[in-house]
């Protein structure tokens, strides 16, 4: 499961969120201990230092033992703390004793019936200290002021209330409790909710000097152990547990939301990858949006169309080549057919008729010469195809190419009746070619022209500047080429609709074979009975 980018995101997005909420905890934690231990102290010095204030005049005085005692045990009645007063050698002179963190109180106005004799006022009544020292003594007012009567002297079973005060972080806690005299034999029962001894923990201790600090005459030792910052700390400890908890849940749920937005699509291109694939080459991937993963689906669509272009245009040289083989065949085996012919009669019954083995020789000699031009014009259109064929580039007149192809054919025209001429061309217009093998596709065109031109037609051979491109042209006032034939001319081999349309099909190929070699196109326009005019364009350019 966790092999998918999904929960990896889920997974991260849980993670880095505990570590955070983990880092801002614990640094949160430590500035929090860090304050309530500094608060503490800093109440706790200035309660010892109000003490050593107080006790500065006593401890100087003889008889001030005893007050000291009492300031001592006052002192840790109010701040909830152990005070201990030392001298300037440290020796004790006053220790209020051990606190228990809560105060005791009686509640005296239910012991009133139980003791009749006594001469109490019960509006005098409340609820008075239980002193640590009288633990089981009940102090109240009597006749003579207050008496600290035994508890033990109450009847056995007698019912008191107690009231306890407890210290915690939020205030005090106040406890109501109802107890009896316990009887001779019987134990006394502690409070199950008593808190701990304090001796059992670890408490803070300051220490203030009374009198000047440098030569003090004596010492305030506060000791405390209510220890509010850690109670409040863990507390915080707790609430950040939670906070944690809750905020890894958050993540959870906010990391599948947006783990699903983001697997979803790459899901689904992984689904085109995979039917592409198989061959389904009009597989493609959603585009959900303008993102990364938007812009590879927009990628990945583009690589699929040009995929299957690439295809289509192999598809298509495969059966051109295909074609190409069937063509090459044929052509190659009707000269190959005649001069078997040839060899055979002229080993059989024209093997002594002198005048049959002239003609058979004949007849042989113009075969072998079509099979030469064929295979000469294959290679060509091979070396072309495969960019084999270095052009000899150089700047020629486009006169001079103009008369050397018209006056190549001139006897070939008077023959048949046709008249062929080279249109007027700027003496100035030059152009950079291989001019042996530009000369050779324009002589093309030309045996084209004269062969489809009836007798008294005509056919003109002209050059001009048009822009960036040097244009050459030759048009004929012949029968013109059927629309259906147009977009298949320049194919090898093919020779339109009338099958016995003279040549051999490869002309116009080397034609638009030479012509782009040198960077340039050749585009035909024909009407039937109207003739054809083909254009050779080769762009304008210095000599390379």
């Amino acid at each position: 499961m966790f092999h998918s980018i999904r929960w990896r995101l889920v997974a991260s997005f849980v993670a880095v969120t505990l570590l955070t909420v983990g880092l801002i905890g614990v640094l949160a934690l430590a500035l929090f201990q860090r304050q309530t231990t500094s608060q503490e102290l800093q109440f706790m010095r200035a309660n010892a230092d109000a003490i050593a204030r107080q006790a500065l005049p006593l401890i100087e005085t003889r008889d001030g033992r005893a007050s000291l005692q009492q300031l001592a045990q006052t002192s840790a009645f109010l701040s909830s703390a152990q005070i201990r007063i030392l001298d300037r050698d440290e020796a004790l002179l006053a220790d209020s004793g051990l606190e228990s963190q809560e105060q005791v109180y009686l509640w005296l106005p239910s012991l009133l019936e139980q003791l009749p004799d006594l001469d109490l006022n019960e509006n005098d009544l409340g609820a008075l200290l239980l002193d640590p020292a009288f633990q089981n003594m009940a102090p109240m007012r009597g006749p003579h002021g207050f008496t600290a009567v035994p508890l033990s002297e109450l009847p056995a079973g007698a019912e008191y209330t107690v009231i306890r005060q407890v210290d915690t972080p939020w205030g005090r806690q106040v406890v109501f409790e109802t107890r009896h005299v316990p009887q001779a034999d019987e134990q006394p029962v502690e409070s199950s909710d008593k808190q701990p001894d304090a001796a059992a923990s670890r408490p803070t201790v300051v220490r203030q000097p009374i009198g000047d600090p440098s030569n003090p005459v004596g010492f305030v030792e506060l000791a405390s152990d209510l220890d509010f910052g850690a109670q409040s700390l863990a507390t915080a400890r707790r609430a950040f547990l939670l906070a944690g908890l809750g905020a890894a849940l958050l993540a959870l749920l906010a990391g599948l939301v947006v783990s699903q937005s983001l697997s979803a699509p790459i899901t689904e291109l992984a689904g085109a990858v995979d039917k592409m694939s198989g061959g389904d080459l009009h597989a493609r991937a959603t585009v959900t949006g303008k993102d990364e993963i938007g812009q590879l689906a927009l990628g990945f669509n583009e690589m699929a169309t040009r995929l299957r272009a690439s295809f289509g245009e192999l598809a298509a040289e495969r059966d051109a080549l295909r074609r190409f083989i069937a063509d090459a065949s044929h052509e190659l085996r009707t000269p190959i057919t005649a001069l078997k012919s040839f060899n055979e009669l002229m080993r059989g019954p024209a093997l002594t008729d002198e005048n049959a083995r002239q003609e058979f020789m004949d007849e042989s000699a113009v075969q072998i010469e079509r099979l030469e031009w064929i295979t000469a014009n294959l290679l060509n259109l091979s070396r072309l195809d495969a960019g084999l064929i270095d052009l000899d580039l150089q700047q020629c007149a486009a006169e001079e190419i103009v008369e050397a192809v018209t006056s190549s054919f001139r006897s070939v025209a008077q023959t048949k009746g046709i008249h062929l001429a080279g249109a007027p061309v700027d003496a100035d217009l030059s152009v950079c070619c291989d001019r042996m093998r530009l000369e050779l596709a324009l002589s093309n065109l030309v045996d084209n022209a004269l062969k489809f031109t009836p007798t008294g037609g005509e056919v003109t051979v002209a050059a001009e500047q048009r822009g960036a491109v040097i244009a050459f042209s030759v048009a004929d006032s012949g029968a013109g080429i059927d629309p259906a034939d147009l977009p298949h001319i320049f194919d090898r081999f093919y020779r339109g609709k009338d099958s016995d349309a003279p040549g051999s099909g490869l002309g116009l190929a080397i034609v638009q074979g030479i012509v782009q070699a040198h960077g340039g196109t050749v585009a035909v326009a024909s009407e039937l009975g109207q003739g054809s005019r083909f254009t050779v364009e080769l762009p304008e350019r210095d000599q390379a």
